[in-house]
């Protein structure tokens, strides 16, 4: 005998980059949906079920007429496994306090940069992939975060990755 598996809802939590429907994706400072973290400066890491597929989200969210935010197009979205490859180097990543700036590619997938804008040092973070003819094709989405939304990242990588797994775990049983 089969058993029927009832799966969560997970359709709110998705994210939705059409501007008409983003009342069903945006939420308010005091009503954080679950699965998102505050990094700061309105940059937010949000694990998502969308497609049939968990992935997590570091992503730039924007505020409308009713401050309220909202994601946008930048950002990177990423597979529980390339996630969990950037969280496993988060330290060893720093983010430039000289001139030097460094390039780092994880799974061959997300490219982060470490850069300096207007004089303050940044990390960039962009995905890529090889093509058939193997070039590599950048998609667009790249987003810049400080120094303190770095190091918060860092702090809560654990918690992020406990998220999103228990997200996958949630549509596997």
């Amino acid at each position: 005998m089969k058993r029927m598996v009832n799966l969560p809802n997970m359709s709110a939590k998705r994210v939705c980059f059409n501007k008409d429907a983003k009342l069903d994706s945006s939420f308010s400072d005091n009503a954080v949906p679950p699965h998102h973290f505050h990094l700061g400066q309105d940059i937010y890491a949000a694990g998502t079920y969308f497609a049939s597929s968990v992935q997590v989200h570091l992503r730039q969210y924007g505020r409308d007429e009713n401050n309220r935010l909202y994601p946008t197009k930048k950002g990177v979205c990423m597979s529980p496994v390339l996630w969990q490859s950037l969280a496993n180097r988060i330290e060893l990543i720093n983010v430039p306090s000289s001139s030097t700036e460094e390039t780092y590619v994880l799974k061959d997938a997300l490219m982060i940069s470490t850069v300096f804008i207007e004089d303050v040092s940044h990390i960039t973070c962009q995905r890529h992939f090889k093509q058939k003819d193997f070039s590599r094709k950048f998609i667009p989405g790249t987003y810049a975060m400080n120094e303190n939304c770095w190091l918060e990242l860092a702090q809560i990588r654990k918690r992020i990755t406990e998220s999103a797994m228990s997200m996958v775990f949630d549509c596997i049983f």
